[in-house]
């Protein structure tokens, strides 16, 4: 409803599910404003009530209710650029198997504002402070806790979108727990992990899970579970992306402006981090110390891909420096992981028919963990992976593929070699709207000087065995109709001296 500057909305559903158990189910929301000119006042309020009752006609111990209310003053919606006052307050009560009691009060102040210039640039802030009291210990497993949260986000379109970027920056404070992890098996193929009983004592210890190589070996996944240990921490987000396409505009030039046209770039910084101190260090967006004792979570990526003729269908070539990093502080202990590599990959179309690809990477992939014993490693590595592909049409694709890869194992931590050659040819025909056929066929063989029943051989092997290994895959996709579509996979390998293993799975998907 909309009169002289007022709006009022409002959102209300009732229902008595069962009147002779008496479950109620409540549910409000609403808001009225006033516009004074430029300036909005408002009002929100939001409410939710759900009873449940036993069958001896005691309060179930689900049974909750929760009112939020909030004021603001904001600008009214003639304004081209946005800004917001509020100040709101929510009650949570809980059953105590007789009535509804309140357990919890938290009030929150903040200011958000919308910079918009033009469609080059916007920027979007927000402040907001919120305090968290506990009125009722046994009703509510949460510490009271005083949160700070500051946001900025600015975007970036220049030149035709030749130069686009995004700056994310998010600051705050608050309480955590600390996290424990378990391992829960769920049906084959269709979890992340697998397990492997390393010291052949049929315990599934933790440092006996893996992510799985093969979707048969999929069978665990892992579930997080909170403790009862808070920890204080002071958080810290940052996201910077940056795209430099120079042909939206040099494309049609000459001379050096065409030359430069053919380099494109595309930059990455993303950070995540949380810290158990205050200190300059844990506001600061660069600082990437995943040693850093007082360190309660850290996750980092660093990206930047230069590309020559990113756009032509003859020949293109890039270069990519990546590096990622993980820390997680768990309840007994911490598990990190690091990943830095540096590769050129390059695509030829020598004939209409006829590509060669040359992949290249050098990197290192290292694992400290002390929640558990067997998971650390440093590993250095390189491998060239080259593919020759021959496509008279768009039906019919053949390719023979090779690799080359050697791993060694820092000599603090064991010193390990593993030296990893495969070659493998590939087909896919496809059918028009009907559905398509892929099969691959490959033979690895490996050269490892270490133990092969550890944490580091699975990394190293990749779920091999040493010696020679044949792998195979094929995957069958047939449109029935326009809203069903099936899928079969089989796929198998086998290793010296052990059992050939196969694995197959038919998926059926209806689209509405």
């Amino acid at each position: 409803m909309e009169k002289n500057g007022f709006e009022a909305n409002v959102d209300a559903s009732y229902l008595n599910a069962n009147a002779e158990n008496k479950n109620t189910y409540l549910r409000h929301l609403s808001e009225v404003s006033q516009s004074l000119g430029p300036i909005k006042i408002g009002f929100e309020d939001d409410h939710e009530l759900n009873e449940f009752v036993t069958d001896n006609q005691f309060l179930d111990p689900i049974s909750y209710q929760w009112y939020d209310w909030k004021v603001y003053l904001a600008n009214s919606d003639s304004l081209k650029n946005s800004f917001k006052l509020f100040y709101s307050e929510r009650y949570d009560r809980k059953s105590d198997s007789l009535n509804l009691k309140l357990a919890a009060v938290g009030r929150s102040v903040g200011a958000d504002y919308n910079w918009i210039t033009s469609n080059k640039h916007t920027l979007s802030t927000l402040v907001s402070y919120r305090t968290l009291k506990i009125k009722n210990n046994s009703l509510i497993d949460q510490a009271p806790e005083n949160t700070f949260v500051g946001r900025v986000d600015y975007r970036l379109n220049l030149w035709r979108n030749a130069l686009t970027a995004n700056t994310f920056y998010e600051v705050g404070s608050g309480l955590e727990l600390k996290k424990e992890f378990l391992y829960i098996e769920v049906n084959a193929g269709q979890g992340v992990y697998t397990w492997i009983d390393y010291n052949g004592d049929g315990v599934k210890d933790l440092n006996e899970f893996e992510t799985a190589q093969y979707q048969d070996q999929a069978n665990y996944i892992r579930v997080f579970t909170p403790s009862n240990e808070y920890v204080r921490i002071h958080s810290n987000e940052f996201n910077q992306t940056l795209f430099w396409r120079p042909e939206r505009l040099w494309s049609s030039k000459k001379g050096v402006l065409k030359f430069f046209s053919r380099l494109s770039n595309q930059a990455r910084f993303k950070m995540n981090k949380k810290m158990g101190t205050q200190s300059l260090e844990s506001y600061n967006p660069i600082a990437r110390n995943i040693t850093d004792s007082s360190l309660v979570s850290f996750n980092s990526t660093v990206r930047n891909t230069l590309f020559f003729n990113r756009t032509n269908p003859v020949f293109g070539l890039d270069y990519t420096i990546s590096e990622t990093a993980s820390k997680t502080l768990l309840a007994n202990g911490y598990d990190s992981k690091k990943l830095n590599f540096n590769a050129v990959n390059m695509r030829w179309n020598i004939f209409r028919v006829f590509t060669i690809k040359l992949n290249t990477e050098i990197g290192q992939k290292q694992s400290i963990a002390d929640y558990t014993t067997g998971r650390n490693f440093d590993i250095d590595y390189y491998k060239v992976e080259p593919e020759f592909i021959y496509q008279p049409n768009t039906t019919f694709r053949i390719s023979l593929n090779g690799r080359y890869e050697d791993k060694k194992n820092k000599i603090e931590f064991g010193g390990e070699k593993a030296r990893i050659g495969d070659l493998g040819i590939g087909v896919k025909w496809n059918q028009i709207e009907k559905g398509s056929l892929m099969g691959d066929f490959k033979i690895v063989i490996i050269d490892f000087n270490g133990a092969t029943n550890n944490a580091l051989s699975y990394e190293m092997l990749e779920s091999l065995k040493q010696g020679k290994n044949l792998t195979w895959n094929i995957n069958y996709q047939r449109n029935l109709n326009k809203n069903l579509q099936i899928n079969i996979q089989y796929n198998g390998r086998q290793s010296e001296d052990s059992k050939t293993i196969h694995a197959g799975g038919v998926e059926v998907r209806a689209f509405f």
